[in-house]
């Protein structure tokens, strides 16, 4: 193998594996520090420098073991983002937004790697160079599994943090306090429990198997979406349909009006509930001035 060889098969992998996980925690900071935080820019993680992010236990331990056990499916993360969710304009609420921003961006990357793809069979119809069409794939594979994993509704896991934001205040005060077992539960559901299966001849990898499966239907779905195979798409729009609807979703996000618009919402939400509250109460009023009417009537009688 030659010495350029040796720099394409190592950056087939290399080059996917940091776009995903870097982009994800800039992700995290960048939403962090538009909801009012400003902790991941002040200690420059906003960076693409890999190093920055380099966690030894997600991104170097975890995987290693994984390997060595022979799991089916490898995984990893990198070195949180800081984000101080009380500096946030409304920590509960803007919680969520954060959390979802890296799995938002894997899940960018993957629609990006696919219209490259389509644009390049379907449009231009010309084959891509084999390196620069494994390194694509791997984006792909890599990107949903990131998503797919961070997305576990397991704290300290985004997945967590999404569910924190989404639950009534006591049950999101009483599951945050799940987060310092958080790790323990993944290793024990990852790594212990599937060791404990293939010891006594039963296979109880239920997470890998759940995360792998869930990978090839997404997988699956964005092929016939895009047009990579024979067939009429899922949601039967063509190529530069989707261009334009990407187009005008990045305007709305570049004028804020998603976050705007969700923001209507909450509002609207809590409105709601208000009015909800402000019904039972008047209903609890009017039932007590019945009573004391009855019980006033019976007197005179």
């Amino acid at each position: 193998m030659t010495v350029l060889e040796t720099v394409l098969s190592v950056a087939e992998w290399a080059v996917p594996v940091i776009l995903a996980v870097v982009l994800h925690e800039i992700a995290h900071g960048c939403a962090a520090l538009y909801f009012g935080d400003t902790t991941a820019r002040d200690m420059k993680r906003l960076s693409l420098n890999p190093l920055r992010h380099v966690d030894s236990v997600g991104t170097v331990l975890f995987p290693l073991i994984l390997i060595l056990s022979k799991s089916p499916f490898v995984f990893g993360w990198a070195k949180p983002v800081p984000v101080r969710f009380s500096r946030l304009r409304n920590p509960k609420r803007d919680m969520v937004w954060v959390a979802l921003a890296g799995p938002a961006m894997n899940l960018f990357q993957t629609i990006c790697a696919f219209a490259v793809l389509s644009l390049c069979q379907n449009v231009f119809h010309v084959a891509l160079p084999q390196p620069a069409m494994r390194i694509l794939l791997n984006i792909i594979v890599l990107n949903l599994s990131v998503m797919m994993f961070n997305l576990i509704p397991i704290l300290p896991m985004d997945g967590g943090r999404i569910m924190t934001g989404l639950l009534p205040l006591p049950w999101a005060v009483k599951f945050a306090k799940t987060e310092r077992y958080g790790f323990g539960i993944i290793a024990f559901l990852l790594i212990l429990l599937p060791v404990l299966g293939n010891y006594i001849g039963r296979d109880f990898d239920f997470v890998s198997r759940f995360l792998a499966f869930s990978v090839q239907k997404l997988v699956l779905f964005f092929v016939v979406f895009f047009g990579l195979e024979e067939g009429e798409s899922i949601m039967g729009i063509g190529f530069f349909q989707l261009l334009v609807i990407l187009l005008i979703v990045l305007v709305l996000f570049g004028r804020g009006k998603l976050p705007a618009l969700a923001e209507d919402l909450g509002k609207s939400v809590s409105s709601f509930k208000k009015g909800l509250n402000e019904d039972k109460e008047n209903e609890t009023v009017n039932k007590t001035e019945v009573k004391q009417n009855e019980m006033d009537q019976a007197k005179k009688e």
